[in-house]
């Protein structure tokens, strides 16, 4: 009879235990949530607009302006320009709601902040039509910035986000060429054309009998993997050229649109040297190429083209020439 007046008395121990704890826990929500909508109550914001549709705003003279169309952002002046979208989008998330670190109330006149000659001026439409300009003026000690609504007399100081944000031209807000997301160890051959000559290199992938030490063994070979004659002594310089290729990036776009009748201009209608090869990912097989031409102007990076794009990029030369002196390592 104890016993089980015992096993009562914890379970009611446990119920009581679980209440409070689920008493306090409900308590400690709501105490955050009313912390929460406090601050954010207590916030100053210059704007507060949603779903925008319209970006403009001025660079050293340059008006740059940018529409959003069918959800994606496209350069007014024009269409087929390659927009950064997450660049936009962080540009209308900032000005659509510009929270203030301070609303100057009774403060001087706006050219005592610069703002009568504004050194930054951006203007965001919303899905409404409603539209706000907003004015940046002087800069302060710690990297602040004073601003206005045009129109307005009333300033504001806010942070540097927003000016950070417009600071570049076109082409920071150009999206340059991605090439595929591969590792070395994903490329299975490679082919280099240069200087009239073709190298050709397979990879061999076989499972070791002994699997105590790895699962597999990697071998390369030139021209085909039937002959032993073909396997490359070291592996090395092939495991090397394989992380240089799938490490290539562009550094910058020459050309988003070039015609056939452009590549003569940058070395690619007759290509300095060619690079194909093929990799796994997600278990398919894809097959890349890459046209090389003539050194850009200041000779630090090569215009580049790959298979049927419209984009002349640039890769630095550094970078290019460790993919192309591998015949020199075998």
């Amino acid at each position: 009879m104890k016993k089980k007046k015992g096993m009562i008395y914890s379970a009611c121990t446990l119920i009581l235990l679980c209440a409070l704890y689920v008493g306090v826990n409900f308590y400690l929500t709501g105490t955050e949530k009313k912390e929460n909508e406090k601050k954010e109550a207590d916030k100053t914001y210059m704007t507060d607009l949603s779903d925008i549709q319209a970006v403009s705003y001025d660079n050293n003279g340059q008006e740059l302006s940018f529409t959003k169309k069918d959800g994606v952002w496209k350069y007014d002046s024009d269409d087929r320009f390659p927009v950064k979208q997450v660049q936009l989008e962080a540009m209308a998330s900032t000005a659509s709601k510009l929270e203030a670190l301070r609303k100057l109330e009774g403060a001087d006149a706006l050219s005592a902040y610069g703002l009568d000659k504004p050194i930054r001026k951006v203007e965001v439409t919303a899905g409404d039509g409603k539209r706000s300009v907003i004015l940046i003026g002087n800069g302060t000690e710690d990297g602040n910035y004073y601003a206005v609504i045009q129109g307005e007399n009333t300033p504001y100081l806010i942070s540097s986000s927003l000016f950070s944000e417009t600071e570049g031209g076109l082409n920071e807000v150009m999206a340059l060429e991605e090439f595929p997301a591969i590792q070395g160890t994903d490329i299975k051959t490679i082919t280099i054309t240069q200087n009239g000559t073709t190298s050709h290199y397979l990879k061999k992938v076989t499972d070791k009998a002994d699997k105590s030490d790895k699962d597999e063994t990697i071998e390369w070979y030139k021209d085909s993997v039937d002959s032993e004659s073909n396997k490359l002594k070291e592996n090395s310089p092939l495991n090397v050229l394989a992380d240089s290729i799938s490490g290539l990036k562009v550094k910058s776009c020459a050309d988003y649109k070039a015609e056939e009748s452009q590549l003569g201009s940058y070395g690619l209608e007759k290509p300095l040297a060619e690079i194909n090869y093929t990799y796994e990912k997600n278990g398919k097989e894809e097959t890349f190429h890459l046209s090389i031409g003539s050194l850009n102007q200041d000779s630090t990076a090569y215009y580049t083209r790959t298979e049927g794009s419209s984009y002349i990029n640039e890769i630095d030369k550094a970078s290019v020439d460790k993919c192309l002196n591998v015949d020199k390592q075998v």
